[in-house]
């Protein structure tokens, strides 16, 4: 089965997200404590798969690969908070069992947590939301990325406008429903700091089509900070924007072949 979901109407589905670090091998280990599996795409990316989305750390040290294709971080990396990113979320099918298998790799929750949820910390401050569904097949699986933004009904459109995101209800929550990792989006309460350049750096998705698909948003007027490209050596093309909130998003056509 191949590891990306498929893609909404739209083509679109959850990719890769960027994580920058001052030790991807450190933060690699965290993500496969977890319960993230190691996979190489390309010869060239060194990525953490779950089911439903893959994590692609860029710094210093073996995590890196051998070409990733961005530049290593700063010194100082801002976490999640603060940021349009806030967390990454993840659903397990026994947050107890989980709990207990990551506390012996020295992974402890934040307080405030709750028999069904709870909050981790990566060790480059990424703030990550666990919560129980005894439903799940996998013993762990993307669930939802939080963003904050300044009108949320306005971030719920774009998207559901430019990325065939689904407006559904879940429990308390009104996720923008895209395949493999759903976004909620939260009203925020003064400024927020955009992603680049920061610790969780970009939301990644994978679509179909995405040579015509780029040139339908740059014709809409969204400008790219990288421009439609194929990668050289992989049988993969990228693509880099900001949404208007803040949030850095790498679109990709090809790692949909991640088995």
């Amino acid at each position: 089965m191949a590891q990306l979901p498929a893609p909404n109407k739209a083509g679109v589905s959850a990719g890769h997200d960027v994580l920058r670090s001052k030790d991807a091998e450190a933060a690699n280990k965290f993500w496969q404590a977890l319960g993230g599996q190691p996979v190489q795409f390309g010869g060239r990316l060194n990525l953490i798969k779950f089911p439903g989305v893959l994590l692609l750390t860029v710094g210093g040290g073996q995590g890196q690969g051998k070409a990733a294709p961005n530049p290593a971080p700063p010194a100082e990396l801002g976490g999640s908070e603060g940021s349009s990113l806030d967390f990454i979320g993840f659903s397990v099918n026994d947050l107890k069992a989980s709990l207990a298998k990551w506390t012996e790799s020295g992974i402890k929750p934040l307080p405030d947590g709750t028999a069904t949820e709870v909050r981790l910390m990566s060790p480059d401050k990424i703030k990550v939301r666990i919560t129980e569904d005894k439903s799940l097949a996998a013993p762990i699986a993307a669930d939802t990325i939080k963003m904050v933004v300044p009108n949320v009904a306005q971030a719920q459109a774009w998207y559901a406008k430019y990325m065939g995101a689904e407006l559904v209800k879940r429990g308390n929550e009104t996720v923008a429903d895209i395949p493999g990792s759903s976004i909620v989006f939260e009203q925020a309460k003064g400024t927020v700091a955009p992603t680049k350049g920061r610790a969780f750096d970009r939301i990644g998705l994978e679509v179909v089509g995405l040579e015509a698909f780029a040139k339908k948003l740059e014709d809409a007027g969204i400008k790219f900070d990288s421009p439609y490209r194929k990668a050289s050596g992989m049988n993969a093309a990228f693509a880099v924007f900001q949404d208007p909130f803040g949030t850095l998003i790498e679109l990709s056509e090809g790692l949909s072949a991640v088995k």
